[in-house]
């Protein structure tokens, strides 16, 4: 991970070159209104309520944000009365447009106004922040939702105006709209209760592909299913905003072991991957596969403990071979994977999604970012861990490589206890 410092409101600070500016900012719990920036999806910087003054070199500016890039030396003000006079027009348009949206009072009576100046001829629920319509192609991957028109006419709604099958009422959009406006989840149901009958009526959480083929028993009525309650409390946020089926997240193979850009890796070989205030973690590619078939995975923390970075998160075991893995960063435990007590081979199918380990509430957001491995440096660490493991296993005598170089399927079942403890010490311990 490339670093650089800037300073903000007098605070000197370390951040990824060329991440979100916004990132930076409320790392230091410094409160910047957005209304149509989430975590997870591409900026776009259209409600400009996150402007902030920057300053590098001599030039001094109004920028957004959410999308504005970090740079070395960088001073960065979030409270001058440019940027509040700035936010406070940014508030009044918005009022102007919106003035029964709850979200939008808050932000306008946060900076002084209660009130516009600015008169519409037709008000409107929907502020256009695009929120809907990103989460639907970006992380859902059904585009079933589009900005239709231009100027005074532009709104949200299904191409062409026509009910579509790409939505699978799975209800991001609605989960993401700050101001209650979309409906798409309520509209698809209607329209699924009055056309669809009997196996035909598949419910919305296999549609999303989090559970086997099912068919709904309860006339898509979500808010009183078990099954949708369960999922919510398992991910800790909406499922398929956890899971993220649209972004670009197929491993990318570095040597023998895979990666998913999307998170970020302890030396100890567990991965964290943050969602709004909650974090899940788990093993990597790499630690599934030297461990091998896992028999036994027993938990090292509960729902409630507060733990730190490098504490025993799982106890895992193969053919006698035990290992412990670690945390890769501090927090709280809010749920485990009831899946893995039942089945602890799901770490092997599926490391990165079905078979994680917990989810937390991180103590310092901001310390894991600058801790752990990133995207940027994820390859080349993994090359080298690959490179290290082949070496240790080149000198063994254990039967782990075949003749053509190649690692043996399960091959730790093979190993003799000390080159097995090498092994362990070698990437599990976290001390590097």
């Amino acid at each position: 991970m490339s670093l650089v410092t800037m300073n903000i409101n007098g605070h000197e600070v370390k951040a990824e070159n060329r991440e979100p500016i916004l990132k930076s900012i409320r790392a230091l719990g410094i409160d910047v209104p957005t209304l149509c920036h989430m975590d997870g999806l591409e900026p776009y910087g259209v409600c400009r309520m996150c402007v902030v003054q920057v300053k590098h070199g001599k030039r001094t500016k109004l920028v957004t944000s959410c999308n504005f890039p970090a740079a070395e030396g960088l001073e960065i003000l979030t409270d001058t009365e440019e940027v509040l006079q700035h936010r406070r027009l940014m508030a009044e348009l918005l009022l102007a447009r919106a003035p029964e949206v709850k979200k939008v009072q808050e932000i306008a009576a946060s900076l002084g106004i209660t009130e516009s100046r600015f008169k519409v001829a037709e008000t409107s629920d929907c502020i256009l922040c695009g929120l809907c319509v990103r989460v639907c192609d970006e992380v859902v991957g059904a585009s079933a939702l589009g900005f239709i028109g231009r100027g005074k006419e532009r709104v949200v709604g299904t191409p062409w105006y026509v009910n579509t099958d790409s939505c699978i009422a799975c209800g991001a959009c609605t989960y993401v709209c700050p101001t209650g406006a979309m409906q798409m989840e309520t509209l698809t149901k209607e329209r699924w209760r009055r056309e669809l009958s009997g196996k035909e009526r598949i419910c919305r959480y296999a549609r999303m592909g989090l559970i086997s083929n099912k068919v709904c028993p309860n006339n898509f009525d979500c808010a009183t299913c078990e099954v949708d309650q369960r999922l919510f409390d398992e991910f800790g946020t909406h499922p398929i905003l956890a899971l993220a089926p649209g972004l670009s997240r197929q491993p990318k193979q570095v040597g023998h072991f895979s990666l998913i850009e999307d998170r970020s890796y302890f030396q100890g070989h567990t991965w964290a991957k943050t969602s709004k205030e909650h974090t899940r973690v788990g093993l990597d590619d790499f630690a599934q596969k030297v461990i091998g078939g896992i028999s036994r995975a027993a938990f090292s923390a509960k729902p409630g403990d507060v733990v730190h970075r490098g504490d025993p998160a799982l106890d895992v075991s193969n053919n006698g071979h035990r290992a412990t893995m670690l945390f890769p960063i501090s927090g709280k435990i809010i749920h485990i994977n009831p899946s893995l007590e039942d089945d602890p081979s799901l770490i092997n199918e599926d490391c990165y999604d079905r078979g994680w380990l917990y989810t937390m509430k991180p103590t310092n957001p901001y310390e894991d970012r600058i801790t752990l491995i990133g995207p940027d440096e994820a390859d080349q660490w993994t090359q080298d861990e690959s490179d290290h493991l082949f070496s240790l296993l080149t000198d063994s005598k254990s039967a782990a490589l075949s003749d053509g170089g190649e690692l043996l399927h399960n091959f730790s079942r093979n190993l003799e206890k000390n080159d097995w403890e090498r092994i362990t010490n070698s990437f599990f311990s976290g001390d590097k």
